[in-house]
């Protein structure tokens, strides 16, 4: 299955501060929810990453970036899956409860050449991969339309991978 932007994910909440300004064909940082926490009355993000943004979804940002930005987001995908696996594990949850609850919570991805595959078969999806394939120039649309990401300051975040060009 390739990547399609119009399908929603399960569930989304109200989009947190965009930044309302940001046109399509324009470039940000980008990030989401689930690479939040609160600090200082306010909030950071974990990580956030450079890219272009495409369009709008239900609010939402939908956006492209580089391989090496790509690359980053695999990267801390696989990092929150073993994170995951050892808090869970030292909760006293065991095998096969515990890869099961894992591959619900945070789906494995992992590179096949240029191409980003996501593991679907957890969510009973009819196609047990998504398949995030580079479009003519390179660039990769990382679960647009799937994945609630909004524009994020980049002061806001740890880590930052990639630039923009001002």
């Amino acid at each position: 299955m390739e990547m399609t932007l119009d399908r929603p994910p399960a569930e989304t909440g109200p989009p947190l501060d965009l930044d309302i300004d940001l046109q399509p064909g324009e470039s940000g940082y980008f990030s989401g929810e689930w690479l939040e926490y609160p600090y200082d009355g306010g909030r950071r993000f974990e990580s956030a990453y450079a890219g272009t943004l495409i369009r709008r979804w239900n609010g939402w940002a939908v956006w492209e970036c580089t391989r090496e930005v790509a690359e980053a987001i695999v990267v801390d995908q696989e990092a929150e899956r073993r994170h995951l696996r050892a808090t869970l594990r030292a909760r006293g949850i065991a095998e096969p409860k515990l890869t099961r609850m894992v591959d619900a919570d945070v789906p494995e991805m992992r590179w096949d050449g240029d191409v980003i595959v996501v593991d679907r078969r957890p969510y009973g999806e009819d196609e047990p991969e998504l398949r995030i394939v580079p479009d003519e120039r390179g660039m990769y649309v990382v679960m647009g339309g799937n994945w609630t990401w909004e524009e994020v300051p980049v002061d806001a975040a740890d880590t930052v991978h990639g630039s923009v060009e001002l």
